[in-house]
């Protein structure tokens, strides 16, 4: 049976209503003069980390970047890497999203959308190999989950303090706490992610 013009003209109009499918959550390395260029995308598009951050949980995004050889017939070698972490956090007092950085910047943004455009916002990192050959980078991305005792240690860390328990000056057994409570976060299933890219190979020759 053949549907009517009616029939498909409502078809039609759904389909226009109907919201976009959200995009998965990705992570690339782009090259600018062999410099590299970091970038997360998607990664708010599902909803389910803005509801987290609603809930008070924190996210903590922990990027680390390695430069490798290439080296043909036999293992690749490391050369260096650099890590860096940022924070987005949910304020409920003033209803808007927080995100702090490396280095101890702090932005506040109104809505998830305008966080999202910050996050994916490239970083571009200063990783010269040394030598001529040929290399690539490599950039793995974890985002977790915080409780409040993480996120005030890892925030005074982002603006230069050291944590007291990593100092030496801290109760081990409140350390040991937090751990077993970061394992009590994983077990009741709130979202954790990871993912990785790679950049192209590029050649370096000897000045």
């Amino acid at each position: 049976m053949r549907a009517g013009p009616a029939l498909l003209a409502f078809a039609a109009e759904a389909a226009a209503l109907a919201p976009a499918a959200a995009q998965a959550p990705s992570l690339t390395v782009t090259l600018q003069s062999d410099i590299p260029r970091v970038q997360v995308t998607g990664l708010l598009g599902d909803g389910k980390f803005p509801d987290l951050m609603r809930s008070g949980f924190p996210l903590r995004l922990h990027y680390r970047l390695e430069l490798w050889r290439s080296r043909s017939g036999w293992f690749d070698q490391f050369v260096s890497d650099h890590s860096w972490d940022a924070v987005a956090r949910h304020d409920p007092l003033a209803d808007d999203f927080v995100l702090i950085r490396t280095g101890g910047s702090e932005k506040r943004y109104g809505a998830e959308s305008e966080l999202e455009r910050a996050l994916e916002i490239p970083y571009k990192i200063t990783l010269a190999p040394r030598g001529s050959g040929k290399f690539y980078f490599l950039c793995r991305l974890e985002v977790t989950t915080l409780n409040d005792t993480d996120l005030e240690e890892l925030t005074r860390w982002l603006k230069g303090d050291v944590s007291p328990a990593l100092s030496g000056g801290g109760n081990v057994g409140n350390a040991l706490a937090r751990g077993a409570q970061r394992v009590l976060v994983r077990i009741a299933g709130l979202p954790h992610l990871t993912l990785e890219a790679r950049s192209e190979t590029f050649t370096r020759q000897a000045n």
